[in-house]
């Protein structure tokens, strides 16, 4: 009982740091000082496990890709290859609900700090000329912006679940495939049935050109999927590759002193500090053994295992409002149901995933909820 209080303290000093919206990854590493503390380990020792923790390859990988997908995200909008996935959108599909659900969809596929920001204006332009309210604009823009959260390889959740678990990526995609489709169906049933139909002419252009355009501004995220997914190339790799071919693409564009300003503006220290953070938290939980008193105290309880796998995640899930923060935070607590006499359940933690995700969708702490609503205003339109 003892070690359990403990391990509640360390987690009520999170809940209440977080409440007092400290940066997260100060949060992380501030826990893993009290963990250890509370757990028996000196200086010396607590020392050793940052370090080991810090320069772990995994760790040094992990940061690199994020570090990465960051930079392929600001390049991109700074070529405004976006703005021409817009303009070629319009001009092929008749239908602008399935453009309204493309933007934010393909968007997703960025994965940036409050970037359903990136994707509102443009879902404002269309959903505007259209006559929608802030509340339809609002949902758009959120549901389709975080369905592919499940299984795209450059969301640093996936990434940090891979590595935690120690399974590679596209087992990931393969076993939690069905419910990222699932979202963009429902989405699309919700569009069909309460947004009105585009009863204007065909404003559609020369199919072949504007798919060439299409093309074009996509091809780096294509790439890189083709890459990873297809190829079987190692996700840091794939990165290099696609910005160095991107650079030289846009050697007007992107001269030195443009990449210098991105990775200074776009490229926030607080990132790899979350990810190190993370690390040297599991790592720290590993070590103290304190790992296993959470799953044995709600066993000894006769909790459910499949409860504790779903309300883990979905607290912090709520609490935080970011996936990696679910996932970092809470898999590492519940390894010991994820696996089984050495076998990984992939069942089990995309059950775990489903809790953080549900979580982290309805928490008034996502960022990308709250400029989404802020941008479209709906809070104010609902008080008119």
């Amino acid at each position: 009982m003892t070690e359990v209080i403990k391990l509640l303290t360390v987690i009520a000093v999170m809940i209440f740091l977080i409440r007092k919206k400290w940066n997260l990854g100060y949060i992380i590493l501030l826990a893993s000082l009290l963990l250890g503390s509370l757990f028996g380990l000196n200086p010396k020792e607590m020392g050793i496990n940052f370090l080991q923790a810090m320069v772990d390859p995994t760790t040094i990988q992990l940061v690199g890709i994020i570090v990465l997908v960051l930079l392929l995200s600001s390049i991109l909008r700074r070529i405004e290859s976006l703005r021409n996935i817009v303009d070629s959108l319009q001009r092929l599909v008749k239908d602008y609900r399935l453009i309204l659900a493309f933007i934010p969809s393909f968007l997703g596929l960025l994965p940036m700090p409050a970037g359903a920001m990136f994707s509102a204006p443009m879902v404002d332009e269309v959903g505007g000329r259209m006559g929608l309210g802030a509340e339809e604009k609002t949902f758009v823009n959120y549901w389709f912006r975080h369905i592919w959260e499940f299984v795209w390889p450059l969301y640093p959740s996936i990434i940090l679940f891979s590595a935690l678990l120690g399974v590679e990526v596209r087992e990931i995609i393969i076993i939690q495939f069905p419910i990222s489709l699932v979202g963009l169906i429902l989405g699309l049933i919700w569009e069909q049935r309460y947004l009105k139909k585009d009863e204007t002419s065909d404003k559609r252009g020369e199919f072949g050109l504007n798919i060439k355009k299409l093309f074009l501004s996509t091809w780096p995220i294509l790439l890189v999927t083709f890459l990873v997914v297809i190829i079987k190339i190692d996700l840091l790799i794939s990165l290099i590759l696609v910005i160095l071919s991107l650079v030289l693409l846009n050697r007007s564009k992107m001269k030195v002193e443009v990449i210098l300003e991105i990775i200074k503006k776009d490229i926030p220290l607080n990132t790899a500090v979350l990810i190190i953070g993370i690390m040297i938290f599991k790592r720290i939980l590993e070590t103290t053994g304190a790992i296993m008193i959470i799953p044995g105290f709600f066993t000894e309880l006769g909790v459910h295992p499949l409860v504790i796998l779903f309300f883990i995640p979905f607290l912090t899930g709520m609490l935080t409002g970011i996936t990696s923060a679910f996932v970092g935070i809470g898999f590492p607590v519940l390894l010991p149901f994820i696996v089984i006499q050495g076998e990984v359940n992939l069942n089990y933690a995309m059950f775990a995933f489903v809790g953080g995700y549900m979580g982290m969708l309805i928490s008034p702490m996502h960022l990308c909820l709250v400029v989404t609503n802020d941008y479209f205003r709906c809070i104010k339109d609902n008080k008119k």
